[in-house]
């Protein structure tokens, strides 16, 4: 049996787990066009996690269809530099199968990460599910960081109940 990275409790864990946004995150998450490809934009930023293990957000959006993007929700646990990846928020920008249950949709998407994946020698967020929770890139990285348990700064959270 192939090793597993995380159990499902320790995945749920990771979710559930209180995650402050730093005052200039939306900065941070603002999409560029890298040199390397004209083809998308992307961003990342890293909060600090538990016991010297950290969080990665990185989004990408391709250029020519806004309908073609992935968010990622991933995390590196202490001394190791292998990123796993927690939740994946896709677009509606290609065909998706669950091997193991045979599913295939072609729709709005999230993946998750499952230790029965991992142990039938998948990648550890193979396994998704359609969504209504979103139909734009916007809607899903609103969606992701109310759903991965990230909190927004003060400031942002104050304007919010103003309006």
């Amino acid at each position: 049996m192939p090793p597993v990275d995380l159990t499902e409790t320790e995945i749920t864990d990771l979710v559930s787990i209180p995650k402050q946004l730093p005052d200039n995150y939306k900065r941070q998450l603002k999409l560029r066009t890298r040199s390397y490809s004209d083809k998308h934009e992307e961003a990342q930023m890293e909060i600090e996690g538990p016991s010297g293990s950290f969080f990665r957000i990185i989004t990408r959006k391709s250029t020519a269809n806004p309908l073609d993007f992935t968010i990622i929700f991933g995390y590196v646990p202490p001394q190791r530099s292998k990123l796993l990846h927690i939740r994946r928020y896709n677009g509606k920008s290609h065909l998706h199968t669950n091997d193991i249950e045979g599913d295939t949709f072609f729709d709005y998407h999230i993946h998750y990460a499952t230790e029965r994946y991992q142990e039938a020698g998948w990648a550890i967020e193979k396994y998704a599910k359609l969504t209504d929770k979103y139909d734009n890139y916007d809607g899903a990285l609103e969606y992701m960081l109310a759903d991965c348990n990230f909190t927004k700064p003060e400031n942002e959270r104050i304007q919010q109940i103003l309006l």
